[in-house]
């Protein structure tokens, strides 16, 4: 029965323990969570009423959305989380109260024991009264376990104790942070609602103007994809200026290093941008939030900065190419061995082919758009084949 005790509780500790590290990841991720979209505040919504104007305001939006729900099931997890270690806790409370309950009654018969014999037999006299030396050494080691066994019990007795008690106080914060979360939770739902009564508001509004949108949208993917093949078509003059045959170039080994360097960060670059921001343009065909018929296509992504925002480079490179594009507008193509991160939309950069870069390095300060936003569209490849940024950087 006292192993089964003792074997149930360490299963609950562990558990315990397990629970508390993704408690604390938990905690974090929610941490990092609030940042972030406390920082999004400042980006903010053109006040204009122009197609494009709301288009991007309903972007800006949907991401902000996508944020808060993000941090809204992040909090939920957490609530979860912290129900399952109260349970866990509450279970090894009556656990510990049985134990500390049967330590105490142990306790107890062997202090009426020991007072019985105490007054029946005089210790002294029944060492004296050993009839040999082997029998003097028996009695002695009795009186010594007898001892010892109460002093045993005793400390059973007072580790119980303390450990309850010590349970008690995890649980007593357990329910704080509990009670604190779930205030949190109350806010973040209503701040999901707000976001999407105003998405519903655009949303709306741009569906008594569908003609005009879907012009709109036809001319912004016109200049996505020129954009686009004007990216292909640097990357491959690049891919042909260091020796390669049908955009296949032979690696050295610092190129080798440096890819298998990057392929083990995937999941984990930085964002390729300064200050706070908001993904409002995501890779592959995507719908206009609310307009079922109204789709793009986008072979990068689109974020979305504060004024004068810069971009900032993902990882260690060279420069491959600086090029212009569209009204004024500059790109630039940076090469880490086999991969190429594509940075557009700058108003500026002081950069030129062959320049060495550093991951955070800047590249160069992005250009305001029509509607007044510093918008970065970054694209990633393995030599000429498109990736999908989304998978490779951490965010």
């Amino acid at each position: 029965m006292k192993k089964t005790i003792i074997a149930a509780t360490v299963i609950l500790v562990c558990m315990s323990g397990w629970g508390q590290s993704n408690l604390d990841k938990m905690r974090s991720e929610r941490q990092e969570l609030e940042k972030q979209i406390a920082s999004q505040e400042k980006i903010l919504t053109s006040t204009e009423k122009s197609i494009s104007s709301q288009v991007s305001n309903l972007n800006i939006i949907s991401a902000r959305l996508k944020e808060r729900s993000r941090l809204l099931r992040n909090t939920q997890s957490q609530i979860r989380e912290l129900t399952a270690q109260e349970s866990a806790l509450n279970r090894q409370i009556r656990q510990l109260e049985k134990e500390y309950k049967s330590c105490c009654d142990n306790y107890e018969r062997a202090c009426v024991f020991y007072q019985t014999q105490h007054r029946e037999m005089n210790a002294l006299t029944f060492l004296l009264e050993a009839e040999s030396f082997r029998q003097l050494t028996r009695r002695i080691r009795y009186l010594n376990e007898y001892s010892n066994s109460l002093e045993s019990l005793g400390r059973q007795l007072s580790e119980r104790k303390d450990t309850l008690e010590k349970r008690r106080v995890e649980i007593a914060a357990l329910r704080k942070e509990k009670e604190k979360v779930e205030s949190a939770e109350k806010k973040q739902q209503a701040d999901v609602e707000r976001e999407q009564k105003q998405q519903q508001k655009v949303v709306d509004n741009l569906k008594s103007k569908r003609t005009q949108l879907k012009k709109e949208i036809a001319a912004q993917q016109k200049k996505m994809d020129q954009l686009s093949k004007e990216i292909d078509r640097q990357i491959q003059l690049a891919l042909k200026e260091s020796g390669s045959s049908q955009a296949k170039r032979k690696m050295t080994a610092e190129d080798f290093a440096l890819s298998g360097s990057f392929e083990s960060n995937k999941g984990k670059l930085p964002m390729p941008i300064d200050g706070a921001f908001l993904v409002v343009g995501k890779y592959g065909i995507s719908q206009v939030a609310g307009q079922k018929d109204v789709k793009q296509n986008n072979l990068g992504i689109d974020i979305q900065g504060e004024k004068g925002a810069r971009a900032l480079c993902i990882f260690e490179g060279e420069v491959s190419s600086v090029f212009q594009h569209g009204k004024g507008q500059i790109g630039v193509l940076v090469r880490h061995g086999s991969y190429i991160s594509v940075y557009c939309n700058l108003r500026d950069s002081k950069l030129k082919k062959g320049d060495k870069v550093k991951a955070g390095s800047v590249i160069g300060t992005i250009q305001t758009s029509d509607n007044g936003s510093p918008i970065l569209h970054f694209q990633l490849h393995k030599e000429s084949t498109r990736l999908n940024p989304e998978q490779w950087i951490k965010h």
